[in-house]
C-alpha cells in the first residue's frame, strides 16, 4: 500500500491527476496543488487590470459508459460507410 501511495505521489508531482478507486468506484483523487499568483499578478488583480479566471461549477466527473448491444469496432465501421 505504502508502494502504491508514494508512486501515486510521484505522478501527482509531475503534474498528474489520480484517481483511487474502490471496488470499480472511484472514491477520491489526488491532484497536484494550483500554482501560486505571483506578486505582479497580485498586483494586477488589485489594481483591476487583470481579472482572474474562475470556474463556474466544479468538474463533474466522466458519464458513466452506455451499452449499446454493438460493438466498437460495428459503430465505427457503420459511421465510415454513412460518410461514403
Amino acid at each position: 500500500m505504502a508502494a502504491q501511495l508514494s508512486s501515486a505521489l510521484r505522478e501527482v508531482e509531475t503534474g498528474e491527476r489520480v484517481r483511487i478507486v474502490k471496488d470499480g468506484r472511484p472514491v477520491a483523487e489526488l491532484v497536484p496543488p494550483r500554482p501560486q499568483r505571483s506578486e505582479a499578478m497580485k498586483k494586477l488583480i488589485a489594481e483591476g487590470k487583470v481579472t482572474p479566471a474562475s470556474r463556474l461549477k466544479p468538474l463533474s466527473p466522466p458519464p458513466r459508459p452506455r451499452s449499446t448491444g454493438l460493438s466498437a469496432s460495428a459503430i465505427v465501421l457503420a459511421e465510415r460507410e454513412e460518410e461514403r
